[in-house]
C-alpha cells in the first residue's frame, strides 16, 4: 500500500461528527481527503462546519464538490436576490431546517459552494482512476442505491473502474461488471448507525505491487458525542424554526432510522386531500406534518424530554 485517501460526505452541519472523522484520519496518516457535499444543514453548528473545512483545505490536499444541500443554498441566495422566483423558505416543518441554516452562512461560504463541481475525476499515476460525486455523476439529488438500476447503468457508463458517492446514506460497496462502486454513508446523520460517524478510507496499491493496482475500501464508524448534538438542536434555536422536521432528524440520530421523504411526502398528501386545493411547498400547515409523524411512528421531540 502506497497511498491512502479520506473520504468524508454527508455531514449536515454535525461539526462534532466531522471533526473525529478528520482527527482519526489524521492519526492514521492521512493527508489527502475528498469531501462529498452536503456539508451543511439539519443540525445546528453551520458556521463551525464550515470554517474546519477551510482549515482542512488549508493544512491537507482536499478534492470538494457539492451536494444537494449546498444545490439548495445557492438556489435561496437567489431568491433572496431577486434572481429566481423559486419559493422563500419560512420558519415551518417544510423549510424551517434549510431557513436556519442559511442565515449561518456567509457570502464567502455560499461563493464558495458555486465554485464547487457536483463530481470529478481522480487521477494519480500508477493508480486507477476514481469517479467521485455526491449524488451521481450528474445529478447531486440522485440516489444510487446498491440495488438500483441507475446505479447500474452509471457504472457501465462512467470511463473509470471505481466509483465513489454519498447522499444515500448508507454505507458500503459493490461489485458490477468488474467495476466497484463505494459509499461513504453519512457523517453526520448516520442511517442505522446511531450515534457513529459513517466515513471511508481507500487504500491504494500500484501495478508494481501483488494484486496490481486497486483501491480497497476501510469503512468506518466512529462514535461521536451525539447528546451534545441532540441538546444543541435545543439550545441553539433549530427546533424553534425546523419543528417536525427537525424532530425526525432527532429521532435519527437517536435510533438510526429515517423517515425525512416519507415525512414530507405524506404532509403534503394529507393537506392535499384535506384541502382538495394544490399545495404551494413550504406552505404545509404543521398539524399536516403532526399527523404524518404520528402515522409514521416518529416521536414527538419538539418538546425536550
Amino acid at each position: 500500500m502506497t497511498k491512502q485517501i479520506g473520504v468524508i460526505a454527508d455531514i449536515h452541519s454535525n461539526f462534532t461528527a466531522f471533526k473525529v472523522a478528520v482527527e482519526y484520519m489524521l492519526k492514521q496518516g492521512i493527508d489527502e481527503f475528498f469531501l462529498l457535499g452536503d456539508y451543511v444543514s439539519d443540525t445546528t453548528d453551520t458556521a463551525e462546519t464550515m470554517e474546519y473545512l477551510y482549515s482542512l483545505m488549508d493544512t491537507c490536499t482536499v478534492k470538494a464538490l457539492r451536494g444537494n444541500r449546498e444545490d439548495y443554498m445557492i438556489g435561496q441566495r437567489k431568491v433572496i436576490r431577486g434572481e429566481s422566483d423559486s419559493p422563500k423558505w419560512i420558519p415551518n416543518s417544510a423549510s424551517g431546517n434549510l431557513l436556519y441554516t442559511y442565515e449561518r452562512l456567509t457570502d464567502r461560504d455560499v461563493d464558495f459552494f458555486e465554485s464547487l463541481p457536483i463530481t470529478f475525476k481522480y487521477e494519480c499515476e500508477g493508480y486507477p482512476a476514481i469517479t467521485c460525486c455526491h449524488g451521481s455523476p450528474d445529478n447531486t439529488r440522485e440516489l444510487m442505491q446498491f440495488d438500483g438500476t441507475n446505479t447500474h447503468e452509471w457504472l457501465n457508463r462512467i470511463d473509470t473502474d471505481y466509483l465513489i458517492a454519498g447522499h444515500t446514506h448508507y454505507q458500503g460497496s459493490l461489485d458490477f461488471n468488474g467495476r466497484h462502486y463505494f459509499n461513504t454513508g453519512s457523517a453526520g446523520i448516520a442511517i442505522n448507525a446511531p450515534g457513529l460517524v459513517q466515513c471511508l478510507i481507500i487504500h491504494g496499491y500500484t501495478d508494481t505491487e501483488e494484486g496490481g493496482a486497486r483501491w480497497e475500501p476501510e469503512f468506518l464508524s466512529l462514535p461521536y458525542d451525539v447528546d451534545y448534538v441532540i441538546d444543541s438542536i435545543y439550545e441553539k434555536g433549530l427546533m424553534d424554526k425546523g419543528l417536525w422536521f427537525i424532530s425526525n432528524n432527532i429521532f435519527t440520530l437517536k435510533t438510526g432510522e429515517d423517515y425525512t421523504p416519507e415525512l414530507v411526502n405524506t404532509a403534503h398528501d394529507l393537506q392535499a386531500k384535506a384541502t382538495g386545493a394544490p399545495v404551494n411547498w413550504p406552505h404545509i400547515d404543521e398539524k399536516y406534518f403532526a399527523e404524518a409523524a404520528s402515522i409514521l411512528g416518529i416521536p414527538d421531540y419538539n418538546t425536550r424530554k
